[in-house]
């Protein structure tokens, strides 16, 4: 089984709590980060309302910090491929008919993006931010333009996104609809977005009951149909491990171990690559999360092949 090799680094923080690192921890963490076989990083998000990850002219976040430098220079260091986000203005409503404000902020924000970090070694590909999971003309507009301006600035560079599966919107039809419309949806934006080279879709949006059924419900069926229709379209499909719970009162604690293994199994023979949201918080043993590093010791030992002595050796 291939294992995690690609992960999100979420620090502007939106449904998870912040871990206040700054560069030593930062840097500990690439260090961690390498070791667990990780060769991808994907920034979640690139601003965020008010928030961003440098000092935009275009967001007027002249006092913010230069969390980009920061993560392109480390991932050069651990020879990692960065994946460098869009703006997420968070004010998309869920088809994204009000795509437009959105899309003026990042017309101007991608070059200013260009300009500031374009030649940087690390720099290997965009990320579009913003997440939907089912065919609208606002998901087609934001997918269609955002991909066009970042070829247009660099065409060596690949587009990912990261879309989830739609039970949730179609959680009153029957799974052959359910199927069905996921198909039909993805076909329809695929084809309409011949920018877009990397779909990885979020593995653990697969059932529409998250309470009353199993985490990787569907979730075959999903995989296998978001393989045919990326197949078909000229697009690379990765997978999107989430290694946070979903089926708690809490947001969100480190997943299952179990769970995990069992959505990578289910996953590998259709994705060239498995990524997750997140290996920072949720399965790095520096995370504020105990569980966190235990589900990284499982993981390690399960799919790395880790011996006692080499996690002696670690420790």
């Amino acid at each position: 089984m291939k294992p995690i090799t690609g992960t999100f680094i979420d620090e502007i923080t939106w449904d998870i709590p912040s871990q206040n690192w700054g560069a030593k921890e930062w840097r500990r963490e690439f260090d961690t980060m390498r070791q667990a076989g990780i060769d991808t990083v994907i920034i979640i998000r690139a601003s965020r309302r008010d928030e961003a990850i440098f000092p935009s002219e275009v967001l007027g976040c002249l006092d913010a910090p230069d969390l980009a430098q920061l993560f392109l220079d480390e991932a050069h260091r651990c020879g990692m491929k960065l994946f460098f986000p869009s703006h997420d203005s968070a004010a998309l409503d869920p088809t994204w008919s009000n795509w437009r404000a959105d899309w003026e902020v990042c017309r101007k924000f991608l070059p200013e993006v260009m300009r500031r970090y374009g030649d940087h070694p690390a720099f290997h590909g965009w990320y579009i931010a913003p997440e939907n999971c089912h065919d609208t003309p606002g998901v087609r507009e934001i997918y269609q333009r955002y991909s066009s301006l970042m070829k247009e600035l660099a065409p060596e560079k690949p587009v990912l996104i990261s879309p989830w599966y739609p039970s949730d919107v179609y959680e009153h039809e029957t799974p052959e609809a359910r199927h069905a419309n996921f198909r039909r949806d993805w076909e329809n934006i695929l084809r309409n977005t011949p920018a877009v080279d990397i779909a990885a879709f979020q593995d653990g949006a697969c059932t529409c009951r998250p309470v009353e059924q199993s985490a990787t419900y569907e979730l075959a069926d999903y995989i296998r149909e978001a393989a045919e229709v990326c197949a078909q379209a000229g697009v690379a499909l990765w997978n999107n491990a989430e290694t946070f719970g979903r089926r708690f009162p809490i947001r969100f604690p480190p997943i299952d171990w179990r769970t995990l293994k069992r959505k990578l199994e289910i996953c590998d023979p259709y994705a060239e690559k498995h990524i997750t949201f997140e290996f920072s918080h949720f399965m790095s043993p520096n995370s504020m999360y105990p569980s966190a590093r235990t589900l990284y010791d499982r993981y390690r030992e399960e799919i790395l092949g880790e011996t006692e002595a080499q996690k002696g050796e670690r420790e």
